[in-house]
Formats: C-alpha cells, structure tokens, sequence
C-alpha cells in the first residue's frame, strides 16, 4: 500500500494525526493536497499553508488546490473571497470532467453562500453537491449535503427544519462519530429551539469525538456554543470562560472572522468591552445575530431590521418595539418581528410578551386574548413509532434513556403547526350562551379576561406564584377553596356553563370542587382557538372502545360493566389500543397515569404491554369524539384535544380507584354534552378531581 493510500485509509477511521504523519514528507501533488485537507480538518493552518505552497500544482490538481484554498477561506469566516476562490475552482473542475472535486468545490460554495446570507443560491450548490456524490457511489459525502442544508435551514432562521434535515441525513448513512462537527450544528439547532440542556448533553458527546478524532478545527466551535449555552442557563462565568478559550483557539487557527463572535459572548457575559466597535466587527464578518444581540441592550436604534438573518432582523424589530414613539407603532414593530420569528422561542416570545404589555397597559382585552393566542402552538406529527415501540419494550435504563432522547430529537425535526388567528367574532359566536376565562400570566402577575355576551372584561388577579402555589394546595375536599380571589372573575360570568382556558399556572385545578362551580357544566381547553377548532369537530358516538391496563383492582369491574352496558371493544395492549381508537368514536381508558413534567409528551398510561405516550397519540390517522381517562393525572388531556379529539375528560388529581366505578357508569349513562354529564355525575358521586377539555 502506498503511502498516498495508507493515509486515505487513516482518514476513513477517523485517525487524522497519523494520517499526517503518514504523508509528511510526501512529494506526490496528489498526496500533498490530501495532507493539505488532512491539516485544514485537524486547524493546522501552518501545515495547511506549507503543503500547498511547497508543490507547483498543475492541471487539475491546480483547480483542487483552488477548492482547498476556498475551503480554508471559508474556514476563517470570509464568504465573500471564499466564493470567489471557490467558483473559479468549479469553473476548472467542470472542464476538467473531476467530478469528485466538482462536487467537493460546490458544497464549500454552499457554505459560503450561507454563511454570506446567499440562501437560495447555497441550497442549490448543495443540492448539486448531493446529486453529483450520489451518483460517484459515496452515500456518506451526500449525506453531508443533507446536513449542510440543513445549516442553510438554520441560518434561515427555521431550526425544525434544520433539524429535519439533520435527520435526514443521518438516515442516508452520516455517522457522527466521524463526523462528530455535524453534533454541534445539531446542538445549534436545539438551542435555537431553547432546548439548553439538550444542546449541551449534544455538544458533551461532540467535544469528547472531536478530541478522539483529533478533528481539532471544530473545537472551537463547539466551545462557543457551549459558551452561548451557558449564557441562555445565566452561567456568566462558564460563559465567559468558554468563549475566551475558543476566541484563544480561534486565533491560533489564524480563523480571525470568528473572533469577534467569541468576542460577543464573553461581552455579554461580563468581560468589559466596547459592544459597539464588537457589534460593528461581528457584523463586518457576517455575525449579524451576535452584532443584534450586543447592540439590543444599549443600542437598539442601530439595530438594523433589513439586514442579517432573518432572526438579527427579528431582533431589530424588537428594538424598534421597545423605541416606539406609540403603542401602535410597536405593536406593528411587534406584528413584523413576528413573521420573521416564531412567538415560542425568543426573541419571539419578547415580541409577543411586548405586545401583549401593550395590550394590557390599554386596557384592550380582546387585544390581550389575541396576542396570547400567538403563544399557543402544537408539535407536528412525527414518525416515531418505530421509537416508540421499542422503548415499551425495553426495560434498561441506559437503552430508555437513548430511545426517549430519539423520539424527543424526531419530534423536534418534525417541528411545530402554527394555529390560525383568532377570530374574536368566531369565537363569539360559537360561546353563544357559555362565558370563557382566558387566564394570562404577564411581568409575574396573573391577569383574567371574561369573555361574554360579546364583551371582553381584563381582571388583575395578583402575583403568579401565589396563584400556582394556591392551586397546587387546593384539597378535593377543601372546604373553603383557596382560590377564593378567582370569585369575582367567576361571577361576572353569571349562571353561564363556562370554557376556561387555565393556563399552566392553573392548569390543575379541579374546578368542580370550587363551591361556586358545584354541579355546573365547565369545560377547560390549552387556548381559546383550540376550543374553537374542537367545537367544529362533528361528535359521535357509536364505536366505543374499552381499554384495561394492569394493576388496578377495579378496573375489571369498570371496563365489565361499561362493555356489558354499551357494547363495544375491549383492548388490553399499546398497539389495540392505537389501533381500535382509529375507528372509535367513544374511548374510555382505566389505566394507571403518569405525568412527566420535563418531557411532557412522554406522560403515559400504563398498559399490558408497556406504556401509551403521548407521542403515540401523533400516530393517529383520526382521533375519538370522546375518551376519557379514568385515570390519575397524566397531563395528556390537552395533547388528545391538540391532536383532534373533541373532548376529553380526565382527572388532573390522583383519582380513589374504588369510587370511580360509579362516577364512570354515570358519565357514560347520561345523553348529551359530555360536560354537562360530568358535572352532573360528579354531583351525585362526590368530585373526583376530573375536568372536562376541549369542545364540552
């Protein structure tokens, strides 16, 4: 084996150091661009310089070392010299019929191109780059053009789609343990979607495969994501630590365009510094997002809105919110930043909490209904069966927590469905005689907005916290509530039956066991429009489906007798479960509930073959008019209704197995809407904790 090719074979094992060493004294031009790309992936920009100034390179080899060149330029953070070097490279290759380097020229072009903010022009080199490489029979290198599309995606400003693509390309065969730089783009993406801790446990496994593979030119990079990281958990001292040690590494690798983005950071995390000449420097080099970010606080007029990504033009229209000579005029400031940015991550959420702030200071409640709807948006549905099916399967803990972190990452990739606005008039009419409480948290205070006969009335209900914490203390059999402050907002809603939409600060109340509400059809939904979509969901109720899970001592005696009543199926496992609620109009679950805070979605119920996730509930072609969750709380009430269900009932307390029985029959026996039978079957059999979501 020649020296040339025992280098290459290095290289595909990931060990780059000795594949260096290998062609040190290589003479051969060929060999000389290859150890040439070898220093460039390992940041040794002398031996990078040296191995291409020490050969005369003719031919073709002339347009490679072009492309190299364009690549290292693209490395030290200046797109617009590295386009120019790169596309003179694809003219020479084109000629020249190199096919291979063809295609290597286009995806750095790609890059550069995103980097310079040249979106379309560089998804289209990718796109060529994936087809060329496809077609040479190197499924791997394609893959990379997947997952450089995917950076595109991110600088777009749309991190779900970034992360569709990065699973995309994992799937065509990317293997991240040698190629453990695609991990930090993933981790840039997740915490683009504030996914700190998940960027982070990413960005641990891609600093210890970068070490291992000796792929030092990336370490820079993952360290000053770490450092943003940091920054989003307000660790200023790791923040800070973080960004200097990667501005020091940037520039031994002589990669001066990112000096000043490392810069930013340790700024922003207390170094002293001028943030207006950092500001202007990130912006000269193409860190429009770390120039918006630094001039925000004490700049916000020199915050552009029409250049940079379209998140820097996100920021700059919050800046133009919070400068805003009217109220109408940063609301429209709002309004703009908003098409740029999603409402769910900031500064998006700032946005919508400005507007809101606006909303509220005017006293416009229908306004503040509005603007918290924006806030209100449902994951997409995900391919995560196969996930899912095997984490019902396994039993250790190291493969569950692999398998859950795989379903988390696919939901994430299939990102988020944004709701339509709310119309006021729509919802208006279809309330027709019920009232609806919209219950808002803003600047740490609870606020509520009655909604009734037309009219929106805003109540200031006092600190947030003293209402979560009131909530959580709330006894079923409290006989004196402590959400007593709730009963002036509750009155002016009259006799009427009532939607409430909770909020998470009351999101587990029992409201049967508030006297005032005793007896009365209320039914509560995730937001005001998801209400509204629910009640335009035509109910039925023919197909009933009864499902047992094990180890409640009642639940034979529940199901029994609800299938000897009213017919039906009878299912026992995840899997009859899914399929039976497909065709289903009517299901009831008796099941233990668990309710899982940090990944909500993986709240479960137990059944015979393992658990029923909430991500299970995606799989769903059509959801029930009805289920019932005869269970205790697993917050997956609002995950059905999102999903399409009209209504779900369902305990938000832990719920006495041997007195749900009765309370069960009862609620099934009586004709009608499901939330006047619940409030009627709670009067008779004592208030077991169950709310009625969705349509009522």
């Amino acid at each position: 084996m020649t020296p040339h090719a025992q280098a290459l074979d290095l290289v595909e094992r990931g060990r780059l150091r000795a594949a260096a060493h290998v062609l040190a004294d290589a003479d051969d031009p060929a060999a000389r661009l290859t150890a040439a790309w070898i220093a460039l992936d390992r940041g040794d920009t002398a031996a990078f310089a040296r191995h291409l100034a020490t050969t005369t390179f003719t031919g073709a080899d002339r347009h490679r070392a072009d492309c190299l060149r364009g690549l290292a330029q693209c490395r030290r953070g200046t797109p617009v010299p590295a386009i120019a070097t790169l596309t003179r490279a694809i003219r020479g290759l084109r000629a020249t019929g190199d096919d291979r380097w063809l295609a290597n020229a286009l995806v750095g072009r790609g890059i550069a191109r995103t980097q310079a903010l040249h979106l379309g022009r560089a998804d289209a080199d990718l796109t060529a780059a994936h087809a060329a490489l496809t077609a040479l029979g190197e499924p791997e290198r394609a893959a990379t053009c997947l997952h450089n599309r995917g950076f595109t995606a991110l600088v777009a400003g749309d991190p779900a789609a970034a992360l569709r693509h990065f699973e995309e390309a994992t799937r065509a065969g990317l293997r991240t343990t040698r190629r453990p730089e695609a991990l930090v783009d993933r981790a840039h993406a997740l915490l683009r979607l504030d996914l700190v801790r998940e960027a982070r446990d990413v960005l641990h496994r891609a600093a210890d495969l970068l070490d291992r593979g000796d792929r030092g030119a990336h370490l820079p990079d993952a360290l000053l994501l770490a450092a943003r990281c940091a920054l989003r958990d307000r660790d200023r001292r790791t923040a800070r630590a973080l960004a200097e040690r990667a501005e020091s590494l940037f520039r031994d690798q002589h990669r001066s365009g990112h000096v000043p983005a490392a810069r930013a950071v340790a700024i922003r995390a207390g170094r002293p510094g001028s943030r207006t000449a950092t500001a202007a420097a990130c912006a000269r080099r193409g860190h429009h997002d770390d120039a918006a970010e630094l001039r925000l606080p004490v700049a916000p007029r020199d915050v552009p809105r029409d250049t940079g990504t379209p998140r820097a033009r996100a920021i700059g229209w919050l800046a133009r919110a919070r400068t805003a000579p009217t109220r109408r005029a940063a609301v429209a400031a709002c309004r703009a930043g908003l098409r740029l940015h999603q409402p769910t991550t900031w500064p998006g959420t700032e946005l919508a909490a400005t507007a809101l702030a606006h909303a509220l200071t005017g006293g416009d409640a229908r306004a503040a209904v509005r603007w918290a709807e924006r806030r209100s948006h449902c994951p997409a549905p995900a391919d995560t069966a196969a996930a899912l099916a095997g984490l019902r399967r396994t039993t250790d803990h190291h493969r569950t927590t692999a398998l859950e972190r795989e379903v988390r990452r696919l939901s994430l990739a299939a990102g988020t469905t944004t709701p339509p606005p709310l119309d006021l008039a729509d919802l208006t009419d279809a309330l027709g005689d019920k009232a609806m409480l919209v219950f808002l948290r803003h600047r740490g205070r609870l606020l509520g907005v009655a909604v009734t006969a037309g009219r929106c009335a805003l109540h200031d209900l006092g600190p947030a916290a003293d209402a979560a914490r009131h909530a959580k203390t709330l006894e079923l059999k409290e006989t004196r509530p402590a959400l007593s402050y709730l009963d002036a907002l509750l009155a002016s809603a009259g006799d009427r039956p009532l939607v409430i939409v909770p909020g998470p600060e009351l999101d587990q109340v029992p409201w049967a066991a508030l006297p005032s509400l005793h007896g009365r059809p209320v039914t509560t939904a995730p937001s005001a429009g998801t209400w509204l979509a629910a009640t335009r969901r035509r109910p039925s109720y023919r197909e009933k489906l009864w499902i047992r899970g094990p180890g409640l001592r009642h639940a034979d005696r529940e199901i029994n007798a609800l299938h000897r009543v009213h017919g039906g199926q009878i299912a026992h496992t995840a899997d009859a479960a899914l399929a039976g609620m497909e065709s289903a109009d009517v299901v009831h679950i008796a099941a233990h509930g668990v309710r899982r805070t940090d990944v909500p979605l993986l709240s479960h119920l137990r059944l015979a073959d393992g658990p029923l996730y909430g991500y299970d509930f995606d799989r769903l072609a059509k959801a029930p008019s009805l289920v019932v969750l005869s269970a205790c709380d697993s917050g997956l009430a609002n995950a059905l209704v999102r999903r399409g269900a009209r209504t779900v009932i369902a305990s938000v307390r832990a719920v006495p197995d041997d007195r749900v029985v009765d309370l069960a029959i009862a609620l099934h026996a009586r004709p009608g809407p499901p939330a006047r039978a619940l409030a009627e079957a709670q009067a008779r059999h004592g208030d077991l904790g169950f709310v009625c979501v969705g349509a009522g």
